[in-house]
């Protein structure tokens, strides 16, 4: 039967004890350096508090270490991947094929989405170079997806929410083209989001606007689909979220797969443990620049909000009076004092503050300018951020109680739902109960009152020859140190795959690119390439900028997102170069219409 998870992003250790308690089969966290954002980086000793947290669920626990990396920095990483092993974690994400030709401990390999894997072929040679599971470009298709799982015998991951960069992950190098920040090096200064005017197009030229701004990927309408298509692990992005967006957005990603789950007797959910709510997930209510479900379904796609780069987060109507500061909107939605609003206007999305809600009418913080008829939205709502914040500790494993006499006392026996059971026995002096049905009542009482533990008792029996008197002190401390035992027997139970890479000879994909596109950023790198029948291995752009590449590659396409293309405008239009230009450079943009593809290049020299 496979075992389907849930991976859910952690920025540091109370983000991933927040994701765990809301359903997570796995987190994602950044280590102490070389993580793809580095601005969510963690200690060893925090990664161990959570390894310990997680293994009590049999969730797993990934440290990403998945920045290229330079010569100077290979002995850090391999101390880091070390130490990650020592304390537990379940895998290591990487993208730096170097790591592999080091002499690391065997723990499981996952291959970044950083290593461009959009191919059966380039999954099929991670596989065999001896990664476990291998995170996919979020630009597959459903097709694609089907095509590489019958093509491999490897654990696919996949991107189902959250940011999504225009880029092919791990082909951007505008960044560091620009800013000298690179995203292959965990710095991405988000070139994407940043403002150009245009100039080639028909009915865009030098307007100013973010033609290089996806939506957020939203895939909840497709994991079903997914699962069929092959997909074993479900990822949502976000490890620079906050505590509420991780809790929403897993909460809200459980219920799916579980419901999915259902349906499917050949699958499973890979970690144990229920979970409960206090809130209604809505995925609308935390950050999002409104969503796409990007090239799952469709080759071509409108994927962009040109207009913002902003989150905008849950339509809620349209303005139906204005004045000053004192409007009405044509909702159903519950608003409150102290959300925030955002409207259009002149094509700049606008936000603001509500300051009272009196029936239909809405006061404002400050007066506004708007047309009637306008569109609002939702980005900040009181109210449910309240709901999730108040929202812990609702993962919990129902277990059995069994309160059985001895000859010299009492043995207490609880077992889990998943087979685990431990005991402890009382040794005591049997003194005839006063009241047996109240005794028993205390015993059954008491034994369920689990307290702070993660274990919900739901059935207590009781065998006894007469009834004695036990304390309530006596019943509470063999009861704490019966799921003391239990938890512990849970996490050594956790099953540790280990595997050792074993080097080998097998030819790199020839299809993949044979430039700084390789990123090799180290001789390590350079000799796993080499041994993989790559000759002249070329220094990633970050090692010497090379522009005749292009700085992003990508499927999105600013022709099609503005009506433009060739292949679906009933006018006479031409695939040839437009051009962006920001406060500083100006960059190509080519059109590779067979592929698909969008390439940018810089029309100005480093």
């Amino acid at each position: 039967m496979n075992s389907l998870e849930l991976v859910s992003p952690a920025k540091n250790l109370m983000c991933g004890i927040a994701a765990i308690e809301h359903g997570a089969d796995a987190v994602y966290i950044g280590g102490p350096a070389f993580g793809a954002r580095n601005a969510a980086s963690n200690s060893l000793e925090d990664i161990a508090q959570l390894v310990s947290y997680a293994h009590r669920f049999h969730v797993k626990v990934f440290v990403a270490l998945n920045t290229i990396l330079y010569d100077s920095e290979i002995d850090q990483a391999i101390e880091i991947a070390n130490a990650a092993y020592s304390i537990g974690a379940d895998a290591l994400i990487i993208q730096d094929l170097g790591l592999l030709e080091c002499n690391l401990p065997p723990i499981p390999l996952h291959a970044s989405t950083q290593l461009h894997n959009t191919t059966a072929e380039k999954v099929a040679f991670l596989e065999h170079v001896g990664f476990s599971q291998v995170v996919l470009a979020r630009e597959l298709s459903l097709s694609q997806i089907q095509q590489i799982h019958n093509q491999t015998n490897i654990t696919l991951e996949c991107f189902i929410h959250g940011a999504l960069c225009v880029c092919y992950s791990g082909q951007c190098y505008m960044s560091a083209f620009a800013t000298g920040r690179s995203g292959n090096r965990g710095e991405c200064s988000q070139m994407c989001r940043h403002a150009y005017s245009i100039t080639g197009l028909q009915q865009h030229s030098k307007q100013s606007a973010y033609y290089l701004s996806p939506k957020d990927l939203n895939l909840s309408q497709h994991i079903g689909d997914m699962i069929d298509a092959g997909v074993q692990s479900f990822k949502i992005e976000g490890r620079l979220k906050d505590e509420v967006y991780v809790k929403n957005c897993t909460a809200y990603y459980r219920r799916i797969l579980d419901a999915e789950i259902a349906k499917r007797p050949s699958v499973q959910r890979s970690s144990h443990g229920s979970v409960s709510y206090s809130f209604t997930p809505d995925v609308h209510k935390s950050f999002s620049r409104s969503f796409t479900n990007y090239y799952i379904q469709n080759k071509r796609n409108s994927i962009a909000n040109i207009l913002s780069p902003k989150s905008v987060g849950e339509f809620i109507g349209t303005l139906t009076h204005i004045q000053g500061k004192h409007i009405q909107i044509n909702t159903n939605v519950a608003l409150a004092n102290g959300d925030g609003l955002c409207y259009y206007r002149n094509n700049e999305l606008l936000g603001v503050r509500i300051n009272s809600v009196t029936g239909t009418h809405i006061e404002l913080a400050e007066p506004i300018i708007c047309d009637i008829g306008s569109s609002f939205w939702r980005n900040v709502s009181v109210e449910f951020i309240k709901q999730v914040e108040r929202s812990k500790s609702c993962r919990y494993i129902f277990a059995t109680a069994m309160f059985k006499e001895i000859d010299n006392g009492f043995r207490l026996t609880i077992t889990d739902q998943y087979g685990y059971s431990e005991q402890v026995e009382h040794i005591c002096t049997k003194e005839l109960a006063q009241n047996s049905q109240k005794m028993q009542e205390t015993i059954t009482h008491n034994i369920q009152k689990t307290g702070a533990s993660f274990f919900k008792i739901t059935d207590v029996s009781i065998l006894w020859n007469t009834p004695f008197f036990v304390p309530i002190s006596i019943i509470n401390e063999t009861r704490r140190n019966c799921l003391q035992l239990l938890e512990n027997k849970r996490q050594n139970a956790m099953l540790r795959v280990e595997k050792q890479i074993i080097k080998n000879t097998i030819p790199y994909p020839i299809q993949q690119p044979v430039d700084a596109r390789l990123n090799c950023s180290n001789t390590y790198a350079q000799k796993f390439f080499e041994r993989h029948g790559i000759v002249n291995v070329p220094s990633a752009f970050e090692i010497k900028a090379d522009t005749s590449v292009p700085l992003m590659t990508t499927k999105y396409c600013i022709r099609y997102e503005c009506g433009e293309c060739p292949k679906q405008s009933k006018s006479n239009i031409q695939a040839s170069p437009i051009y962006l230009k920001d406060n500083k450079y100006r960059y190509r943009v080519e059109f590779n219409c067979k592929t698909c593809e969008m390439l940018i290049f810089s029309e100005t020299h480093l």
